[in-house]
Formats: C-alpha cells, structure tokens, sequence
C-alpha cells in the first residue's frame, strides 16, 4: 500500500513539474508553435528563475533593439546585458526571486524571421512566497541567424494597469 502511495506522489509530482514548465509559455487558439522561438522564451524564463542575465542577453541578435517604457532605445546585447544586469542585482539584493511566463495572442514566422505579440506575467517572490505581480504587453521580432539560431531582433514592452478585483464590483 505505501509503494502504490508513493508511486501516486511521484506521478502527481512530475505531472505538476511538467505542467510548470509548460506554463511559461501559453499559446492561444490559432497560434502554431515554433520549435526555435519557444526555446527562446523557455531560455528566458529560465534565466529570469535562475537570474542570470547572461542567459537572457544572450537571447538578443548582437546589434538587437530593445524597446522599454520610458526610455531611449537600448542597442546591442552589450547594453541588453547591463540592463538586465543591473534589474536581477536589484531583485538579488532585495531577498527576491522572480519567474517570468508569456502568452503568445499573435505570431508570424516566415523563413528566418518572425513576430509574436502577447502579454508576460513576472512574479515576485521572497521567502518562497509570492509578493508582487507584474503584467505587461509586448512585441517581438525574431530573427533566424546564420548559426541556425533563433533570437530577438526587435523587444518592445510596456505595462498594463492591474485589474481590480472582480469581486469588489459585483
């Protein structure tokens, strides 16, 4: 009896990891995957978990844009980097953590280059529990490279206002 109990845990565990990983990346009816642009934005979650900003600026082309509210234009993945750089110093030195997850609405792929259009969520956590959320839009052109790579060309983002509490209108 205990190894049949056991062996439920193990499933309903693994089931939940998977079901974890698949909900960094949520495509919505009529949008197709994409073997090489779905790695990007697992790669970024990962690095937004594991906040290691190499990983993510590594997503970027060399000469990428990288659009951010109420800022210059950033160029390159040098100046990507310390961008990122400096937020996961930030989320590190206040005891946080984070994860990051997308929701793709639109997307067009040709052959070596493509768009998406979706909404991210990035949740905060200290302590092991959740204490902000942060939700925004955004846009992004990816490229095919000549090492038959997939990455950001083009990431533009701005914040959504958060939602009221459907409860306290009803």
């Amino acid at each position: 009896m205990k190894k049949g109990l056991f062996l439920t845990f193990l499933i309903l565990v693994s089931f939940s990891t998977i079901n974890a990983q698949n909900s960094e990346l949520n495509l919505e009816k009529g949008v197709k995957p994409h073997k090489g642009i779905d790695a990007i934005y697992k790669t970024f979650s990962d690095g937004y978990r594991t906040l290691k900003p190499e990983m993510v600026a590594n997503l970027y082309t060399e000469d990428a844009a990288y659009l951010s509210p109420d800022d210059d234009i950033t160029n390159g993945r040098e100046a990507i980097l310390d961008n990122f750089a400096s937020f996961f110093n930030n989320i590190k030195n206040n005891g946080q953590t984070m994860t990051i997850s997308f929701q793709i609405f639109q997307r067009k792929v040709e052959k070596n280059i493509g768009y998406d259009v979706g909404i991210y969520t990035i949740r905060f956590y200290k302590d092991g529990k959740e204490v902000a959320e942060s939700k925004g839009k955004f846009v992004v052109v990816a490229v095919k490279g000549k090492d038959n790579k997939w990455r950001f060309q083009v990431d533009g983002y701005s914040g959504l206002k958060p939602q009221e509490n459907q409860s306290e209108n009803d």
